[in-house]
């Protein structure tokens, strides 16, 4: 009887193992899809990185060539419509920027460097307003953008005559800085005991 119920319970813990292993995956080669696709994605990272690399060393014309290529291959992207806008913007073709941020927006309209370029494309324009959301709702979807904070403390101080809020984002913005800024620094003191005195 003994050896009955241990065998019994044997049995039942080697069933109850089985359940929960998982049977083994079956390896297989990549199909030509799969390694197609591989090869297409890496040949896409490396098209996107020269690109990057040309637009931080200022060669605008190869930058625009290699994003150009980079939203034929992949369309949907909204970073080589937003770097391209970007471009746009170093070489002074603003028409030209705001189809392209437009287009990014578009492909991504949670993304927050577009809309803080949408931003100062507005600001450019005059649309003071317009440039001011913009600049929020980038800082919706990432509070801590600091270049988003900088653009707004500058149109609260300059075009809005809001000291308050200048004082407030130019400090989000050194907080959210990896480097220091002396001149911000120095500004906001300013304006700080600008507002101390009022």
């Amino acid at each position: 009887m003994f050896y009955t119920k241990l065998t019994i319970q044997a049995l039942l813990i080697a069933l109850l193992c089985a359940c929960n292993s998982t049977p083994p995956v079956e390896q297989t080669e990549p199909t030509t899809n799969e390694k197609e696709s591989a090869e297409s994605t890496k040949i896409e990272l490396a098209v996107y990185t020269k690109a990057l690399i040309a637009l931080n060393n200022g060669e605008l014309e190869k930058a625009q060539q290699l994003f150009t290529k980079m939203s034929e291959l992949q369309p949907d992207i909204a970073g080589s419509w937003a770097n391209l806008a970007v471009i746009s913007v170093k070489q002074e073709r603003y028409d030209d920027a705001q189809k392209q941020v437009a287009t990014a927006l578009q492909k991504n309209p949670k993304m927050v460097q577009s809309l803080n370029l949408a931003g100062n494309l507005a600001q450019r324009r005059g649309e003071i307003l317009k440039a001011k959301s913009y600049y929020q709702e980038a800082l919706n979807y990432q509070p801590k953008y600091a270049l988003a904070h900088y653009n707004l403390a500058l149109l609260y101080d300059i075009y809005l005559q809001d000291i308050a809020n200048a004082v407030t984002h130019y400090q989000l913005y050194l907080d959210n800085i990896d480097s220091k800024d002396e001149t911000t620094t120095q500004w906001l003191a300013g304006l700080r005991a600008t507002l101390g005195n009022q």
